[in-house]
C-alpha cells in the first residue's frame, strides 16, 4: 500500500485504470485534457503537464522515473516533486489508479468493497434514493428523428418569442392571476399541482435526452430519484461532457428548464384567453409548477442539478463540486491535523471560484439538510422523526465515524498528527462550550401587534339597501347622533308610496260607506285600514333604519370606506367602528412557545415598535391579559398577509367544509395566542387605532445551550403529539 511505512514514495509503481479516457480540448486559450472514468462516469480536467505525468504511470515505471521523463518532455512546464506527490494522492483518492502492480488485485477488491458500502449507504438514505430502471437510448433515438428541428436557431427564435410574449401577457394580468391562483390556493390544489409537476419532470428529462442525442451523445440510463419520498424522474446524460463545445454542454443542461418554461409560457397564453373553469385552473397549476420548482431547485448552482452543470461548464471547471470539497477538506486537515493543504490547481478567477463554491456549497448543504430534516419530521405520520434521524445519521454520523477512523488509523497515503488534533479539538470544545455556556440566548421575543380601542362600537347595517352616501372618513371625530351612512332601498320607497295612496283611498271609502249607512262594510274597511297603517309604521321604521347614526362620540376606524359606496348591505354587515380617543391598548398574537416563557416571567419588560417610527422610538407596555388557548381567528384584519400584515391566512371555507362559500372569514394557518398590552397614558393620546408593528419582550436570561436544548425538546414533543398523541 502507498505509505511511508511500506516503501518510499518515489519508488512506487502506479498504474492508471484501463477504463480511463482522455480527450484534448482548448479552454481559455490553453490546452487541457478531459479525463473520463468510464467505469464510474466521473469526469476530471487536467492540464498538459499533469496529463503527461499521469500517462507515464503504466505500472512499470516508478514515480521518480515518470517524473524525470515528464521533465524531459515538458522542460520548464513540468511539474515538480511536490506537485507529483499531490497529483498521485489525488489520483489514488479519486480511484483513478490501481495502486502498485503487485497489489492491483487487492486494491481493486478494496475499491469494490468501498463502492458496495457507498451504494448500501445510498440505499439506506430515506432523504434521497436513486432508483435506475432501464437504458432509454434506443427510445430517445427514435423520438429524436422527429424532434431534431427543435434544436436549431429557428427553434430558439420560436422559444424566445413564445416565452417573452407569454410571460409579458401574464405580467399585465398579474393581479388577476395572483388572486385566482395564489390567494385562493387550497389543499385540493396540491394533488393537481403534483400531477402537473410529475408530467413536467418527464418532459424535462426527455428534453435533456433529446438535446444530448442531437449533439452526438447517448443516454445511458433513466429512473426515479426519491426526494423525501417524492418521485423525480432522471436521465443520465453524462456523455455530454465529451462535447468539445461548452455551449453544447450548457444547452444540454439547460434543455429541461427551457422546455418547462416554454410550456409555462403556452399555459400563460391559454390562461389569459380561457374563461374561468377547468382549463384555466389546470393552466394555472402548470404555470406554478413549471416556474416555482425551476427557480428553487433546477437553476440553483449550489445543488447538483441543472444550474450546477451549467455553471461548471461556463467556468470550464469539470467537477467543480468535488474540487471545492477537496479544498475544504484540505483546510480542515490543516486546521485540525496540521497537514499542509494541497494548493488549488486552478489559478486566478477560477481558483477563487473553486474556493467560493466550496464554502457556499457547504453552507447551503447545512441549510438544506436542516430543512429536509424538518420537512421529513412531519412527512409521514408516526415515522417522520425516524426518517429525519436516519438522515442525520447519514449526514452527520457517517462523516464523524470516518473522522474517528482517520484519526486512529490514517489512510494509505497519510498519517494524522494526533497531538495537533488533540490540541485543535480542545480549543474547539472550549470555544463551543464557552458559546453554549456563556453566550446569552436570543434576548428578545417578538410578535406582531396592532393598536385598538379599549372600548369601541362596531357600526353595522340595520336594514337592507345600497350605500348611497358615507358622510365620514377614516380617522374623523364624530359626536353621538351624527349621521354616518345613508342607505337607499327603492323597493321600500315604492311600497311606502303605494301604501300611502291605498290608505287615502281606504279613508275615502270609509267616509262614503258611512254616509251610505253600510255600517258592516265600514267595520271591515276600518280593519283593512288598521292593517295598512301598521304596515306603514313598519316601512317608516325601515326607512329610518336606512340612516345610520353614531351611537357614541369617538374616532371613526375603517378601511377603504370610499369603496363601500354603491355596495349592497344586509342587516348585520359591518361598516365601521367608533372608539373613544385616548382609550387605546395593543393586541398581539404570539406563538405558544413564547407565551409559555412569558407566563413563567410575568414581570418581563415589554416594548412596542410601530411601523413608520424610528427604531429608537420604542413604546413601553405591560401585558395585562393572555388568552388561555391558541386561536386561529383574526382579532384584527391588520394581522393578515392579505391586508399587508405579517401572518399567513386562508379563507375558512377552504378548510372547514361546513362554512358557506359567501362567508369570507379568514383564518390563521398557524394558531396564535392573543395578548392584551396596556399602554402609558401619554402614548394612548398619541397613537391611532389600526397602527401596527411588533412587540418585544426582553431579558431572556438562559444561555445558548439550554435555549437550544429546550427548543429541540419542544420540537420533538410537538412532533410526538402530532403523530402519536403523546
Amino acid at each position: 500500500m502507498l505509505n511511508e511505512q511500506t516503501f518510499e514514495f518515489s519508488q512506487a509503481r502506479l498504474k492508471l485504470k484501463d477504463s480511463l479516457r482522455f480527450t484534448m480540448r482548448q479552454s481559455g486559450g490553453s490546452l487541457e485534457y478531459l479525463l473520463e472514468d468510464e467505469s464510474t462516469g466521473r469526469f476530471f480536467r487536467v492540464g498538459l503537464p499533469q496529463y503527461t505525468f499521469l500517462t507515464m504511470l503504466d505500472g512499470n515505471r516508478t514515480i521518480s522515473t515518470a517524473l524525470m521523463k515528464t521533465a524531459t518532455l515538458m522542460r520548464q512546464s513540468a511539474i515538480d516533486e511536490n506537485e507529483a506527490a499531490s497529483l498521485c494522492k489525488w489520483a489514488i483518492e479519486s480511484g483513478l489508479v490501481d495502486s502498485e502492480v503487485g497489489n492491483s488485485a487487492q486494491r481493486r477488491e478494496e475499491q469494490h468493497e468501498m463502492l458496495q458500502k457507498q451504494q448500501l449507504v445510498s440505499y439506506l438514505n430515506p432523504m434521497m434514493l436513486r432508483m435506475p430502471l432501464f437504458n432509454p437510448d434506443a427510445i430517445v433515438t427514435d423520438i429524436a428523428r422527429y424532434t431534431s428541428f427543435l434544436v436549431s436557431p429557428m427553434g430558439l427564435l420560436v422559444w424566445l418569442t413564445v416565452v417573452v410574449y407569454g410571460f409579458l401577457q401574464l405580467s399585465m394580468n398579474w393581479n388577476e392571476f395572483f388572486v385566482d391562483r395564489i390567494e385562493s390556493f387550497g389543499a385540493t390544489d396540491l394533488l393537481w399541482i403534483a400531477v402537473a409537476w410529475l408530467v413536467l419532470k418527464v418532459i424535462h428529462e426527455l428534453a435533456h435526452s433529446l438535446v444530448c442525442k442531437k449533439f452526438g451523445g447517448r443516454v445511458k440510463s433513466c429512473g426515479f430519484l426519491l426526494l423525501l419520498m417524492i418521485p423525480m424522474p432522471y436521465v443520465d446524460v453524462t456523455t455530454s461532457w465529451r462535447f468539445d463545445n461548452k455551449w453544447k454542454r450548457i444547452l444540454t443542461s439547460a434543455a429541461g428548464m427551457m422546455a418547462e418554461v416554454f410550456i409555462a409560457a403556452i399555459a400563460c397564453l391559454i390562461w389569459i384567453s380561457a374563461e374561468p373553469g377547468p382549463i384555466r385552473y389546470h393552466c394555472g397549476n402548470l404555470i406554478i409548477s413549471a416556474t416555482l420548482h425551476t427557480l428553487l431547485f433546477n437553476i440553483n448552482p449550489l445543488m447538483r442539478f441543472d444550474g450546477y452543470y451549467m455553471l461548471s461548464d461556463f467556468l470550464e471547471l469539470p467537477n467543480l463540486s468535488s474540487h471545492g470539497r477537496q479544498w475544504l477538506k484540505g483546510q480542515f486537515k490543516w486546521l485540525y491535523f496540521g497537514a499542509k493543504p494541497a494548493a488549488v490547481k486552478e489559478t486566478g478567477f477560477r481558483g477563487l471560484a473553486v474556493r467560493a463554491y466550496g464554502i457556499l456549497a457547504m453552507v447551503w448543504f447545512f441549510f438544506i439538510a436542516i430543512g429536509m430534516s424538518l420537512a421529513a419530521s412531519g412527512l409521514i405520520e408516526g415515522f417522520g422523526l425516524m426518517i429525519a434521524l436516519i438522515g442525520c445519521i447519514l449526514w452527520v454520523g457517517v462523516p464523524l465515524v470516518k473522522l474517528i477512523s482517520f484519526t486512529i488509523k490514517g489512510t494509505d497515503t497519510e498519517r494524522p498528527n494526533r497531538r495537533w488534533f488533540a490540541g485543535a479539538m480542545a480549543i474547539t470544545l472550549l470555544l463551543a462550550g464557552g458559546f453554549l455556556g456563556f453566550c446569552p440566548s436570543p434576548s428578545v421575543i417578538t410578535a406582531p401587534v396592532v393598536i385598538e380601542f379599549e372600548e369601541w362600537s362596531i357600526i353595522r347595517s340595520n336594514a337592507s339597501g345600497f350605500a348611497k352616501q358615507i358622510h365620514v372618513n377614516d380617522g374623523d371625530t364624530v359626536k353621538e347622533g351624527d349621521l354616518l351612512v345613508t342607505l337607499e332601498n327603492k323597493e321600500i320607497g315604492l311600497e311606502l308610496a303605494s301604501l300611502k295612496i291605498d290608505i287615502e283611498i281606504s279613508k275615502l271609502r270609509i267616509d262614503n260607506l258611512f254616509n251610505a249607512g253600510e255600517i258592516s262594510q265600514v267595520q271591515h274597511e276600518r280593519e283593512s285600514l288598521t292593517s295598512m297603517l301598521e304596515r306603514k309604521a313598519e316601512l317608516d321604521a325601515r326607512i329610518d333604519d336606512l340612516k345610520i347614526y353614531a351611537p357614541r362620540s369617538g374616532t371613526v376606524l375603517a378601511r377603504d370606506l370610499g369603496t363601500q359606496v354603491g355596495q349592497y348591505l344586509t342587516p348585520g354587515d359591518e361598516i365601521m367602528s367608533i372608539g373613544k380617543p385616548g382609550d387605546m391598548h395593543a393586541v398581539g398574537l404570539a406563538e405558544q412557545t413564547d407565551v409559555d416563557w412569558i407566563l413563567e416571567n410575568p414581570d418581563s419588560d415589554v416594548e412596542l415598535h410601530l411601523w413608520g417610527r424610528y427604531e429608537s422610538a420604542m413604546i413601553p407596555g405591560k401585558i395585562i391579559k393572555i388568552d388561555p388557548r391558541a386561536r386561529d381567528d383574526l382579532p384584527n384584519e391588520a394581522f393578515a398577509a392579505a391586508a399587508g400584515g405579517p401572518l399567513a391566512v386562508v379563507p375558512r371555507n377552504q378548510v372547514e367544509s361546513d362554512k358557506e362559500e359567501s362567508d369570507g372569514e379568514l383564518m390563521l394557518t398557524e394558531p396564535r395566542v392573543k395578548l392584551e398590552i396596556a399602554l402609558e397614558p401619554q402614548d394612548r393620546q398619541d397613537l391611532l387605532a389600526g397602527q401596527s408593528g411588533i412587540f418585544m419582550v426582553r431579558n431572556r436570561n438562559e444561555n445558548m445551550g439550554s435555549y437550544l436544548v429546550s427548543g429541540l425538546r419542544q420540537f420533538v414533543n410537538a412532533n410526538n403529539f402530532r403523530t402519536h398523541g403523546l
